[in-house]
C-alpha cells in the first residue's frame, strides 16, 4: 500500500491539471480533506474537444454538490471538489486520475471522453473507489475486465442503435451517410455505435475537428444518394458547420444527429436560418417528467429563468445524487463499502428520460439505465429551436 501511494504521489507531482474547489467548504487539509469533508474528484474537459458537453456537465455537477451541502451534506460531512482537466486526451487521463486520488478523492466523476476512461481502466481498478461517468454512452467502459468501480447512467450507443433502427425501419431508411470529426476519441466512440447500427448500410466520411469547410465531404456523401444522413461529433462547432452544409446541399434528405446538438442550446443560434429544420437527435428531456422539472427548478434558481435544461445537466445531477445516496448508505468513506452501496441502489428515479424512468445497479449491472426510456428522439423546427419529441418514432414509454 505504501509503495503504491508513493508511486501515485510521484506521478501526481508531474501532473498537468489545475486544482480548484467549489462550495464554501474550507480546505484545511488539501492532501485528503478533513474530518468533516468527503473529497470528490472531477475530471472535466473544459478546454478540449469534449468541452461543449463536459463544461455544462461539470457546472451541473458542482451546482448539485452545492445543493447536497446546503442540506447538510452526507452523514454530517460536506462534499469538497478537487478538479482536473484531461482535455479529452486519453494519454492524460491516468495522470489526472492519479492526481485526484492523491488529493484524497473518495469517488471520481469523469466528464470527459470514454476513450480516456478506457485508457485508465486498470488504474481505476487499483484505486478502489467508485467512478461515475454520468453523461458517457460508450458501453465498453463498464464491461469487464477492470470494471468493478466503473458506472454509467446514460443510455449507451447500443441503445441509440436500437432506437434508430426502430426509426429507420418505420421510415424505410436502408442507407445512411455518416459524417464525423476525425479526432481519435470521436472515431473510437463512433466505431462502437456504427457496429451496433446493423439495420442500415453506412457510408462514413471524416474531416478534421477544426474544419472550416465540409463541402467536399458532404458532396461525397450526396454522390451516394443515401436515404438519410447523420452527424457524429462531440464538437459543437463541427456539428453546426455540418448541419449548415447538409442544409445547403441535401435539404430534402432526412437528417439525424447524436446527443451533442441537443445538449448545447446556446449553439443553435449559430446555425444558418432554418438550417436545423427537420433534424432529429437524441435528448433525455421531456416536458412532462416531474423529476426533470424538479431538477430544472433548482438550476433555474441558480442561473435564472433563461436557463435551458438538457439531458447532460439532468444526468450530472443524478450522478451526484447517486453518490450521495451511496455514501449515506455505506456510512463510511471506505471505497469498497461505498462501492457495495452503489451496487445496492435499485429503482432510483432519474431526472432524465420519460416519466418513471429509473436507474439501478448491481455487481453485474454497471449501466444504470433500466430500459430504453432514458432517451427521447427530438426534432428541431424552422426557427432552429426544438419543437419537442419527434412524431416520426419514439420508444414505447407509455407512462409519459
Amino acid at each position: 500500500m505504501y509503495l503504491r501511494s508513493k508511486r501515485l504521489l510521484a506521478v501526481a507531482a508531474a501532473g498537468l491539471l489545475l486544482v480548484s474547489t467549489t462550495t464554501a467548504c474550507s480546505d484545511k487539509n488539501p492532501g485528503g480533506g478533513s474530518s468533516d469533508t468527503i473529497v470528490i474528484g472531477l475530471d472535466c474537459d473544459t478546454t478540449g474537444p469534449g468541452a461543449s458537453y463536459a463544461k455544462p456537465s461539470c457546472d451541473a455537477t458542482k451546482d448539485t454538490i452545492d445543493l447536497v451541502n446546503s442540506k447538510g451534506g452526507v452523514n454530517g460531512k460536506k462534499f469538497k471538489v478537487v478538479e482536473g482537466n484531461d482535455e479529452s486526451d486519453p494519454t492524460k487521463t491516468p495522470t489526472v486520475i492519479q492526481k485526484l486520488v492523491s488529493q484524497g478523492a473518495k469517488a471520481l466523476i469523469l466528464l470527459t471522453s470514454s476513450a480516456g476512461a478506457l485508457q485508465a481502466k486498470s488504474l481505476i481498478e487499483r484505486t478502489g473507489i467508485p467512478v461515475f461517468m454520468p453523461v458517457a454512452s460508450n458501453p465498453l467502459v463498464t464491461q469487464a475486465p477492470n470494471n468493478t468501480y466503473l458506472y454509467e447512467l446514460a443510455e449507451t450507443t447500443a441503445d441509440w442503435a436500437k432506437l434508430l433502427c426502430g426509426a429507420f425501419e418505420a421510415k424505410g431508411i436502408k442507407t445512411l451517410g455518416f459524417l464525423q470529426d476525425n479526432s481519435p476519441s470521436e472515431v473510437q466512440f463512433n466505431q462502437g455505435f456504427l457496429k451496433a447500427l446493423t439495420c442500415v448500410k453506412v457510408d462514413v466520411q471524416s474531416a478534421p475537428i477544426d474544419a472550416t469547410d465540409l463541402s467536399a465531404e458532404v458532396a461525397r456523401i450526396k454522390s451516394k444518394n443515401p436515404d438519410a444522413v447523420m452527424v457524429g461529433t462531440s464538437a459543437i462547432n463541427f456539428e453546426i458547420l455540418a448541419q449548415n452544409t447538409f442544409h445547403q446541399q441535401m435539404a430534402d434528405t432526412p437528417r439525424f444527429t447524436e446527443a451533442t446538438l441537443g445538449a448545447v442550446p446556446s449553439a443553435w443560434a449559430q446555425a444558418h436560418s432554418g438550417a436545423l429544420n427537420g433534424v432529429v437527435g437524441f435528448s433525455g428531456i421531456t416536458a412532462a417528467n416531474p423529476a426533470t422539472k424538479s431538477a430544472e427548478a433548482y438550476f433555474k434558481s441558480k442561473h435564472g429563468d433563461s436557463f435551458t435544461m438538457t439531458q447532460f445537466w439532468a444526468q450530472a445531477y443524478d450522478g451526484v445524487q447517486l453518490l450521495a445516496k451511496a455514501f449515506e448508505q455505506a456510512g463510511s468513506t471506505d471505497g469498497k463499502k461505498v462501492n457495495d452501496a452503489v451496487q445496492s441502489i435499485t429503482g432510483h428515479t432519474a431526472s432524465f428520460g420519460y416519466t418513471g424512468f429509473t436507474l439501478s445497479f448491481s455487481k453485474d449491472k454497471h449501466l444504470g439505465a433500466d430500459g430504453l426510456c432514458g432517451e427521447v428522439l427530438v426534432e428541431w423546427g424552422p426557427d432552429n429551436q426544438l419543437k419537442g419529441p419527434w412524431s416520426g418514432y419514439q420508444p414505447d414509454c407509455t407512462a409519459s
